[in-house]
């Protein structure tokens, strides 16, 4: 098959920077254009299904949850069908919870952004050494 664990995580922590590191560079813009792209419901299920897209993706290469490193990519295919079917369906939930976790502080906004990009980096490392 074309598509292995290692370029899906690779691909995966390179998307991850190019959304993240804007956050950090300027929070307050960031801030002001994920709400607006959260309060339209349209936009919040089109980025669902975009998001189930990605995780069938991973789903397809590997599903079963088994030990070692290869547990990685169940686990991040998995989580992101679940987030995916919650924004699908409960849109308004989405916008209420990114509202209270990282919408209202800067300071929250740009330390989320900071454990992503940390996020990435080990995935990086896990997608070009260890797989």
């Amino acid at each position: 098959m074309f598509i292995t664990p290692k370029l899906l995580l690779i691909a995966f922590a390179i998307f991850m920077a190019i959304l993240f590191l804007p956050a950090l560079i300027d929070t307050k813009k960031f801030q002001k254009e994920t709400k607006r792209f959260l309060k339209d419901a349209n936009s919040v299920r089109m980025a669902s299904v975009f998001l189930m897209i990605v995780s069938f993706l991973f789903l397809s290469v590997h599903w079963k949850l088994t030990g070692g490193w290869y547990v990685i990519v169940p686990i991040l295919g998995w989580a992101m069908l679940i987030k995916g079917a919650i924004w699908f369906w409960f849109p308004e939930f989405t916008y209420k919870m990114a509202k209270k976790l990282y919408l209202n502080s800067e300071n929250q906004t740009g330390l989320i952004s900071f454990f992503e990009l940390l996020l990435t980096i080990g995935l990086l490392y896990v997608g070009i050494y260890i797989y």
